[in-house]
């Protein structure tokens, strides 16, 4: 859990100065959701992290989980017939081809920690990295992922250049979850599942 808490405040912290250097031209904002449509993989250690969450929002405010987990549940009895891997741990199979026609079929589902009347989402400190990285352009190696299509509209490319981020340039999620599957803690799955268990 410290490691985990370090990983994710790196990785915010990276995220802020590249913001501070994207000089405005951001439009991430709450209330922004197309990013937050479909389900997608989350390390076991996300889902737990997410665990964690939503521990913490049941004991501050217990009616906005008690929605959170009422929409997860809603959708992964929804999603569970066609899921590619363990229905009952929620345990996502490694088969890609499977995944991506999985996801493909619920790319239009908001996602569950969403709420939908505010647009905000209800487990934001706890989001996965996945979450996290999206908006800016970001650096894994030397692969270099776009940002958002709504982000750095009409500016030279220099400007977006300057604003790319390493988030992780030590791997540490991968030092991590080469951590977690020592200890037996394995699997991706979804964040369906993983706020849904907690409604039974």
């Amino acid at each position: 859990m410290a490691a985990d808490t370090e990983l994710v405040e790196a990785v915010d912290a990276a995220l802020r100065d590249g913001a501070a250097r994207a000089r405005g031209h951001l439009a991430c904002r709450v209330g922004c959701t197309h990013c937050c449509l479909g389900p997608f993989n989350i390390a076991a250690l996300e889902a737990a992290r997410l665990v964690r969450g939503l521990a913490a929002l049941t004991l501050r405010h217990p009616g906005t989980a008690s929605a959170s987990i009422e929409r997860a549940s809603g959708q992964w009895e929804q999603m569970i017939a066609a899921f590619p891997g363990d229905p009952i741990t929620g345990v996502l199979t490694d088969d890609e081809t499977a995944r991506a026609v999985f996801f493909a079929r619920f790319e239009d589902v908001l996602c569950p920690a969403l709420d939908p009347a505010s647009g905000s989402c209800q487990v934001y400190r706890w989001r996965p990295l996945a979450c996290r990285t999206y908006g800016l352009p970001v650096r894994y190696g030397s692969e270099v992922l776009e940002p958002c299509p709504f982000n750095f509209r009409a500016v030279p490319l220099v400007v977006v250049a300057a604003a790319t981020v390493e988030p992780d340039a030590d791997d540490r999620e991968g030092s991590l979850q080469g951590l977690a599957r020592k200890a037996g803690v394995m699997g991706e799955t979804v964040v369906a599942a993983v706020l849904g268990a907690a409604a039974g």
